[in-house]
């Protein structure tokens, strides 16, 4: 029997396919359509799918499968097969789409947030951040390392005691000198090389290590099996890191909160993934202007997330609904997508919130001194620069002109806050230079906030 025909009104006669009329059913009348919209929305567990009305004649069971067919057919595909040959890919729905173009608006180096964390005032913000990152990053690889002493290291700068905290310390450094490798394309070579700066000085059999811990993957190849992968997969992740293969819509954003997972799951190099998998994510964020978002601390957030020690309402995907879901979804990576955008969210509203906090003690601490009636206007604004950034440095005739007083005025302001113990006099040749007190803000904080 071959197609009816039916009129249009818009394009004329058209042929219908023998099933059409049941196709269109399916979509308007039998519940379909309104499925599609939900799962295109947003990302739909199984638990909470099977509760909904599923189309005529049609179980949750067959209805789950047939969508999963369809939104694969407009899904974007991850070009880095698992070590069976398995593709995966991910169904980009609007709270992705809407996640990813808020992560790329606040991360980019234009960005009022990366403006105040680079400010020096700031500084300390980003200082933590990188510390927390780097203990995280070394308690998922399964590093056996005390936290509160590996902080103890990196904040005081002293010596590591052994090749674990010379690991440590190396992370902290190499973070800081990603830069330099900019310009650098991903290869199985550079991936060797930020090893090398992990492990420079270390005796990698002397790292004592535990069991990893899970964070978004659950690691489950055998050793012999992602030994023999290993090139290969350094190659598809430099392939997809490159730009050289992927689909042109899998933004960056996501590309790039994939890249240490991808370190975590398939294991290329014979250790220090997670830490590797970090410098890359870091050195990526950087080569695609996304400089803020290389900064957040999302290994953190992920053992916070695991250990369900904070409660976000941005976070929809639990432990307890995510990892079912990715034991049912195979090859989808919808809710790995879903999860790490919205992990990435919450790290940018903390960072936020820290730079408020430190920004808002600030402002209080200026306003502290407005109650020291024997500070004047113009000492009131050396503090306040002091305050943003610890390594100002000022000098009489700088003060004498941008003030318009004389200059035993300008050198009595001047040394009267030396005197109150807020700055420290120092010398540069035959010049006096006047220099913020290491912990001014808690000085301030101590003698100033006393009513």
């Amino acid at each position: 029997m071959g197609a009816a025909l039916t009129r249009d009104r818009r394009v004329g006669w058209v042929a219908r396919p023998p099933h059409y009329e049941e196709l269109h059913a399916l979509l308007t009348d039998g519940g379909a359509g309104l499925l599609l919209k939900l799962t295109t929305a947003r990302y739909v567990p199984w638990e909470e799918f099977r509760a909904l009305p599923t189309p005529r004649r049609m179980g949750a069971g067959t209805a789950w499968s047939l969508l999963k067919l369809v939104l694969r057919s407009s899904g974007i595909e991850i070009p880095i097969p698992d070590l069976e040959g398995n593709e995966y890919w991910y169904h980009r729905t609007h709270e992705i789409a809407d996640s990813v173009a808020r992560i790329q608006c606040l991360c980019r180096a234009d960005s009022d947030l990366y403006r105040r964390l680079t400010a020096t005032q700031n500084r300390s913000v980003l200082v933590r951040s990188r510390i927390d990152e780097t203990m995280a990053a070394a308690l998922l690889d399964g590093l056996e390392i005390d936290e509160p002493n590996g902080k103890l290291l990196l904040r005081l700068d002293r010596a590591p005691r052994d090749d674990t905290e010379r690991l440590i310390r190396n992370t902290l450094t190499a973070l800081d000198d990603l830069q330099s490798l900019v310009d650098v394309p991903f290869s199985k070579e550079l991936f060797w090389h930020l090893r090398y700066l992990l492990l420079e000085g270390v005796d990698v059999r002397s790292i004592k290590f535990t069991a990893p811990r899970l964070g978004l993957i659950a690691v489950d190849y055998e050793s012999q099996d992602v030994a023999r992968a290993a090139d290969a997969q350094l190659s598809y992740i430099s392939a997809y890191m490159n730009h050289v293969a992927g689909d042109v819509h899998d933004h960056a954003v996501l590309r790039a909160l994939l890249v240490p997972d991808l370190f975590r799951y398939y294991r290329p190099l014979p250790d220090v993934n997670s830490e590797v998998g970090r410098l890359a994510f870091r050195l990526y964020a950087l080569k695609v202007g996304l400089p803020v978002l290389g900064m957040l601390p999302l290994s953190r957030i992920k053992l916070k997330w695991e250990e369900r020690l904070f409660d976000h309402s941005i976070v929809t995907l639990q432990p307890d609904i995510y990892f079912p879901a990715r034991e049912r979804d195979g090859t989808d990576l919808t809710a790995h997508s879903t999860l790490s955008l919205q992990i990435a969210l919450v790290a940018l509203q903390d960072l936020n919130w820290e730079l408020h906090k430190l920004e808002q003690r600030d402002a209080e601490l200026r306003a502290l001194l407005q109650r020291d009636p024997e500070i004047n206007h113009r000492q009131r604004s050396v503090l306040g620069r002091a305050l943003r950034n610890p390594l100002a440095e000022f000098r009489i005739a700088y003060h004498k002109n941008t003030h318009n007083v004389v200059y035993a005025t300008a050198r009595a302001d001047l040394l009267e806050l030396v005197d109150k113990g807020l700055l420290v006099l120092g010398k540069q040749g035959r010049a006096m230079v006047f220099t913020p007190r290491p912990g001014l803000r808690e000085h301030i904080e101590q003698h100033y906030g006393r009513d």
